[in-house]
């Protein structure tokens, strides 16, 4: 199919009919469809002046009326993406590969052309976060598709075939063996003339996707794919290895990001499998920096603007660099290097090191970054009650208070909430023992323990299980993401040592 869609000169998508829905009669439902198109491509001509007004309206201090027009234009875009069209696996396909597609919706003469679609949703996901996560809208999924396609100047595929099945993961799909079939054409899922995955139905979800995760670590000698890992507290339906992703598990995790993707450390690369009672044993060889022992709750988006008192109040996390601040500061007795310092580590592993598109990890962008993170704090002092006297600004000394202050005023709160919605959505924030500040998945406990393993791009949290490990997931630690495990090594001051993870 993906033959057809590429070389059709249109393809005509169905959304869906018109259907009573909520109270509202068929007539009702093609206004609301008429009404979410025609904003769309308004909002496409002048993207910057909309967002602006949406976040005035949507963050406001008081309640939205629910019959503002602003709000009622948002809500049937918003309607436009929970259509189940956008949420099939098959679909990326369909329109990522079309010369032109076209989606009808409804009726013959109430249409949009994906490439409206795409501008929209690759403007909002890197621009309108907190809109996004306010609304509970579901552009982002459609968004996927434009990553899934995305291709460099040179007309090579942007993204690792990993990193392309985690961007289509998140759409729906009747057999888990689709969630890699689907993208047996994409460009990326051949590494040096072989194809990394063939269709096989006759073996189970399971065989499927550990044999992937072989064939890529093989075929590509890294460990890349352990990035892709994301576990829930439950055990899956399937019986996978740790280190091996579950493409068909809900995803709650936007990749992680950093400049060149530079924790992992030169070395020769030793990489082995061997049967297991329980599955497959990855070997591998890695470096323990530290052990876990304290931890935040796990970051939310939608809790991530400051708005009024009585919206914080309702937050799973209310005033949320306050809740740091205990967590990993106040309760842990670890002494901090200096409020720069902490600053830093805050804003590198709530971000990524981004900036919008640029590295943030130097320079200029560093130092706007960590302005932004200071305006966020400065911004909860806004709606804090006169009673509330033990927030961090409240704990810091006259210098460091004014420091914050300082710093906050070339900042932008709603530009850190940005660059930090996608990394830290559904993470935690971590301490270890020896005082290092971290970003890890939410199923993380103490004693976890953080390692780098040569040929990963970044730091894992690993726990132990018996003679064995179990892979928790991946991390950022500020200081450990510039190859620095290297030097250590050197000086003796770490070792590298044999891993094996079940």
């Amino acid at each position: 199919m993906g033959y057809v869609y590429e070389n059709a000169a249109h393809v005509l998508c169905w959304l869906g009919s018109f259907t009573e829905k909520d109270h509202e009669d068929v007539g009702a439902r093609e206004l609301k469809a008429r009404l979410a198109i025609e904003f769309l491509r308004e909002f496409n001509q002048q993207p910057d002046q909309f967002l602006q007004a949406a976040r005035q309206e949507l963050h406001c201090e008081d309640d939205v009326d629910t019959e503002s027009s602003l709000l009622d234009s948002w809500l049937a875009v918003k309607e436009l993406f929970d259509i189940e069209y956008f949420h099939r696996a098959w679909i990326i396909q369909e329109v990522g590969l079309a010369r032109h597609a076209r989606l009808f919706w409804g009726s013959q003469d109430v249409w949009l052309d994906w490439t409206e679609v795409a501008s929209f949703c690759f403007f909002m996901d890197n621009n309108g976060a907190s809109v996004i996560t306010h609304l509970d809208m579901k552009s982002w999924v459609a968004n996927h598709i434009n990553l899934v396609w995305a291709r460099d100047t040179s007309g090579k595929p942007v993204h690792s075939f990993v990193e392309v099945l985690h961007w289509a993961r998140v759409h729906r799909s009747t057999d888990p063996r689709d969630y890699v079939y689907a993208l047996c054409s994409h460009p990326s899922a051949t590494v040096n003339g072989t194809s990394l995955v063939q269709p096989n139905y006759s073996i189970t979800p399971a065989q499927v996707y550990t044999e992937l995760a072989l064939n890529i670590i093989k075929q590509t000698n890294n460990l890349e794919i352990l990035a892709f890992v994301d576990h829930h507290e439950e055990p899956g339906l399937l019986v996978l290895p740790t280190w091996v992703p579950d493409w068909h598990a809900l995803n709650l995790v936007a990749p992680l990001r950093y400049l060149a993707q530079e924790a992992m450390y030169e070395t020769k690369l030793s990489i082995s499998f061997a049967d297991f009672e329980k599955g497959m044993v990855l070997r591998c060889r890695g470096v323990l920096i530290d052990t876990l022992c304290a931890m935040s709750d796990m970051v939310e988006p939608s809790g991530l603007p400051v708005t009024t008192l009585e919206k914080e109040t309702r937050k799973k996390i209310p005033f949320l660099m306050d809740h740091i601040w205990r967590k990993l500061v106040a309760e842990t007795g670890i002494p901090l290097t200096s409020m720069t310092e902490f600053l830093a580590a805050l804003s590198l592993i709530l971000t990524g090191g981004f900036l919008n598109f640029s590295h943030s990890t130097s320079g200029q962008n560093q130092a706007s970054q960590q302005s932004d993170l200071a305006a966020l704090i400065v911004e909860y002092e806004r709606i804090r009650p006169d009673d509330h006297l033990n927030g961090f600004l409240a704990s810091l000394s006259s210098e460091e208070n004014s420091l914050v202050q300082k710093m906050a005023v070339q900042g932008s709160s709603h530009q850190f909430i940005q660059d930090m919605t996608w990394t830290s959505m559904c993470r935690r924030l971590f301490r270890t023992s020896k005082g290092y500040f971290g970003l890890g998945p939410r199923i993380m406990r103490k004693d976890d323990i953080c390692v780098v393993l040569p040929g990963a791009a970044y730091p894992m949290v690993l726990r132990r299980s018996d003679d064995y490990f179990q892979l928790v997931g991946p991390a950022l630690i500020y200081g450990f993401m510039n190859g620095e495990v290297r030097e250590l090594c050197q000086s003796g001051l770490l070792t590298e040592q044999e891993v094996e993870i079940i």
